[in-house]
């Protein structure tokens, strides 16, 4: 017998043993487990994306949606909007807008209580030039982007289903000219060039939508609901 050969094999074998179990080779698998990566969303890295983040934000009723908009946030309600008569003279401002998603995102709440929100936006978004004066465009940037929501709720101890279509506009700012909230910057967030926040957004849903429970029959808009979850409006304006 070889003897050379025969230490050789030796100590060769038990590596190969190993080498063969872990492949599967000998009828043994090794099966190694991945944790599935959580769904954080789009990033706002670019127009398009922030408004995207919009979308899948309010889709999980998210709090989160309230940290994309800027300190001099404005929503402007549909030109007719029976909803924005209380802002005539009074803008509907970023502290409006928290009161109101807070709120209407609390699944816990008394009515009127949210049980479910679709938003779908387009797909396809282009961002074009803020045609505001004094708005450079390398800086701010608009898009259009039709909108189909539909919301079930609790209103007065009954469930209610709001259709709400149309369109929206919204007006975005970079993240190294826009206004951070003093809240935002207390957690961190500073002027950042690839980060995009949403600086204004104007309702443009007036001309379609319907409530299926309420009567009489009415067009409904996206201020018509988020109005819904208002608190009283002195303590808004002070």
């Amino acid at each position: 017998m070889d003897t050379h050969r025969s230490v050789v094999t030796r100590a060769i074998a038990p590596a190969l043993v190993a080498l063969l179990l872990t492949s599967g080779s000998l009828g043994c698998s090794s099966t190694k487990t991945v944790a599935p990566s959580a769904d954080t969303g789009p990033a706002p890295d670019s127009p398009a994306n922030a408004v995207h983040r919009i979308e899948w934000t309010w889709n999980r009723l998210d709090p989160s949606a309230l940290d994309l908009v800027t300190e001099d946030f404005v929503f402007a309600l549909a030109e007719g909007d029976s909803a924005g008569q209380p802002w005539h003279g009074s803008p509907w401002t970023r502290a409006v807008e928290v009161a109101a998603l807070t709120r209407m995102f609390d699944t816990t709440a008394a009515v009127p209580r949210m049980r479910q929100l679709t938003l779908q936006l387009d797909r396809t978004m282009i961002a074009l030039p803020d045609p505001r004066p004094g708005k450079n465009n390398k800086w701010h940037r608009t898009i259009r982007s039709h909108v189909d929501l539909t919301a079930k709720l609790d209103i007065s101890g009954g469930l209610d289903v709001w259709i709400v279509t149309g369109n929206a506009l919204f007006f975005l700012v970079r993240g190294d000219s826009a206004a951070i909230p003093p809240e935002l910057f207390a957690r961190g967030v500073r002027p950042d060039s690839t980060r995009w926040w949403v600086e204004r957004w104007e309702d443009e849903t007036l001309s379609g939508g319907a409530a299926l429970r309420p009567e009489p029959a009415r067009n409904l808009t996206l201020g018509m609901l988020k109005s819904l979850f208002l608190p009283a409006l002195p303590a808004l304006r002070r």
